[in-house]
């Protein structure tokens, strides 16, 4: 190697690690922990009823299928497709003609079975006044003469039966509704058209059905049944039996603002079924509803909501506090304070208390607390019921339960802290999770320079020091819904602290 550039490739490494030197020393240190915060409801007391909501479908009470009793070919129709009719109103009328001459034939015959049945019966009552007479007829001729009598007489009869029956195929020539006395019913369409040929007892016509009442088949698993029927002899419901039960119906359509059934319905359960189905564990209700404006058809699907107990006052939280997790149900609680009463509050890596940079205070942290809630109790108005785990002036997590972490931080050896502010309506009823609104008014106070002052509890949001919202359906979204709030530079609150947030007291 030329000696003459040794001394120019020194100066080159020198500089070299100069200037690697100079990078690594400007590297930034780990960004700091964003805060979390939640959104929390209190519970309230309602007075509420149990109940089981079971699926349903509507049916008809009478169903009729009109078929003719007579074959022939059709000759009119008197009826519009979906027409309402009453017992009686013809619907069909068959070639009447063939028929009209069978009856005239029959009547024939039996006007000559008359005129033979005179003849033979003068004949009988002539042989036997001479019989009894001793006159000049033997007993031979005499029971000749009663036997044809006899005979004629049964003819008649024959004939008299064959021009009745050929009168009621006449009648049968026009096809009638058959309904109950006062029960109107609602026709189908036409299945056949005139001047096709009917089959007796065999071609169907049309159908019927009536509408008002209707009938509602649900099934109830035996656990509720049970329920009922114990309820019902400790004298909690008032009804003789299970068939006594009033109940409520919705219709798929008919929910209110929030998305949940409102039931409208009322009707009476009137029948049970004899036996418990062994393959579902199931037994057979059924109820009749009221359907006076008609809008509820045969075969519509609804929802039957089957009151149990008596009216009883019970805890209730929001419906969308309650985890399910594999069967089980929880609700996440915040803790304002340990077990020795004092606050918590949010402290960085060396235990220094967070504070807001806008007041100055401390900033107030919760403790969060997944808490067992059993088997959550009836739906009211968007709020549940619950009868375990949780207390009156609970705080219950509403909204963001999904960035909660729960236990202690193994680094720090303290519990994992959030913050959190109360449930607005008017502000958290759109946004379920509340993710515009929490970080809109955090990164406001934060980054706008105004003395604005936090809330008592409240804190900068987790948009305003660098943390995804979570949105309703388990997504996320950052505070300007553009993407990461850490994708930019962090708010001057964040730049200036010179600590990384911790879970801590």
């Amino acid at each position: 190697m030329n000696r003459d550039y040794g001394p120019h490739l020194l100066l080159l490494a020198a500089i070299a690690g100069v200037v690697g030197c100079g990078q690594a020393n400007s590297q930034p240190g780990r960004p700091p922990t964003p805060i979390t915060q939640v959104v929390y409801d209190t519970p309230i007391t309602q007075v509420v009823t149990d109940y089981e909501d079971f699926p349903g479908r509507t049916d008809a009470i009478y169903t009729v299928n009109v078929r003719a009793r007579v074959s022939g070919y059709l000759k009119r129709v008197y009826f519009h497709d979906g027409d309402e009719v009453r017992t009686d109103d013809t619907l069909f009328r068959i070639d009447p003609r063939p028929f009209q001459a069978t009856l005239d034939r029959n009547k024939g015959t039996l006007e000559q079975a008359e005129a033979h049945a005179r003849r033979l019966s003068n004949e009988f009552h002539r042989a036997k006044t001479l019989f009894e007479q001793g006159r000049s007829i033997s007993r031979e001729e005499y029971d000749r003469y009663a036997f044809d009598h006899a005979e004629a007489e049964a003819a008649l009869s024959t004939a008299r039966a064959n021009v009745d029956l050929a009168a009621l195929d006449l009648e049968w020539t026009e096809v009638k509704a058959d309904l109950p006395e006062g029960v109107t019913g609602r026709l189908s369409r036409r299945l056949v058209d005139p001047g096709n040929l009917i089959k007796a007892d065999d071609t169907l016509m049309t159908t019927i059905v009536s509408k008002d009442p209707l009938y509602v088949y649900f099934d109830v698993h035996e656990q509720a049944m049970l329920r009922i029927r114990r309820l019902i002899q400790e004298g909690k419901v008032k009804a003789r039996s299970e068939k006594e039960v009033p109940l409520l119906i919705a219709l798929s359509d008919e929910k209110d603002a929030e998305g949940n059934s409102v039931y409208p319905h009322q009707g009476m359960v009137d029948f049970t079924d004899n036996r418990v189905d062994v393959e579902t564990g199931t037994l057979r209700f059924r109820a009749k509803v009221a359907n006076p404006d008609g809008l509820i058809s045969p075969g519509l699907f609804v929802k039957v909501r089957l009151p149990i107990g008596e009216a009883h006052p019970a805890l209730m939280v929001r419906e969308q506090a309650i985890q399910y997790d594999q069967g089980l149900k929880r609700v996440i609680v915040l803790r304002p304070k340990d077990e020795s009463g004092e606050p918590y509050f949010i402290t960085d890596d060396q235990g220094k208390r967070a504070t807001d940079p806008s007041s100055g205070k401390p900033i107030t942290g919760y403790k969060p607390e997944a808490v067992d809630v059993g088997k959550p109790g009836v739906l009211r108005s968007g709020y549940r019921e619950i009868s375990t785990g949780v207390k009156p002036g609970d705080l219950t997590v509403v909204l963001g339960m999904q960035k909660i972490r729960l236990g202690t931080n193994s680094a720090t050896g303290r519990p994992y802290l959030v913050t959190a502010r109360q449930f607005d309506p008017r502000r958290d009823a759109s946004d379920r999770l509340g993710a515009g609104s929490v970080a809109a008014s955090a990164a406001s106070q934060l980054s706008d320079g105004s003395d604005k002052k936090l809330p008592i509890g409240d804190a900068p949001s987790s948009a305003a020091l660098g943390s995804p919202i979570g949105n309703a359906d388990g997504s996320r979204s950052s505070s300007n819904g553009a993407g990461p709030a850490s994708s930019g530079p962090a708010p001057a609150a964040t730049r200036d602290s010179g600590f990384r947030v911790r879970g801590g007291r």
